[in-house]
């Protein structure tokens, strides 16, 4: 007797190609997927008879339009973090001064940090329980 289930239960990790799905599946050239999202359907359709098996038909192609170049440079509206943003001295002790000096960031820092939010959470967490009780 051969271990058959266990060859095959490799094969299941494969990636999904057109030979192995269904025949609805086209894997495609990426014109039914959007960016961030999942595959929205197929951009055309099979063709039985033909040279080309499949062809897109181009009212099922997506197409964005986007506003002038001119338009999106001249807008108010800019990116969250600009490389020309420069901060000054004492932003920066601010941000990130804490955690400056011949140490850095230490485990004993991490430690006290992570003290002090249990506590404040557990604090909450009590306030929380002596509502509700």
């Amino acid at each position: 007797m051969f271990a058959t289930a266990v060859r095959l239960s490799k094969a299941s990790r494969a990636p999904l190609s057109p030979k192995r799905a269904n025949k609805d599946f086209y894997k495609g050239t990426r014109q039914a997927f959007l960016p961030g999202g999942h595959r929205t359907g197929a951009p055309g359709k099979h063709v039985i008879g033909g040279k080309a098996k499949y062809r897109l038909m181009d009212e099922k192609v997506r197409v964005f339009v986007a506003p002038p170049i001119q338009d999106i440079i001249d807008s108010p509206l800019k990116p969250y973090v600009s490389l020309q943003v420069r901060l000054t001295r004492q932003e920066e002790r601010a941000a990130i001064g804490r955690f400056r000096g011949s140490g850095g960031f230490t485990g004993q820092h991490m430690l006290r940090a992570a003290r002090a939010a249990e506590s404040k959470n557990g604090s909450e967490v009590a306030k929380v329980e002596g509502n509700v009780s």
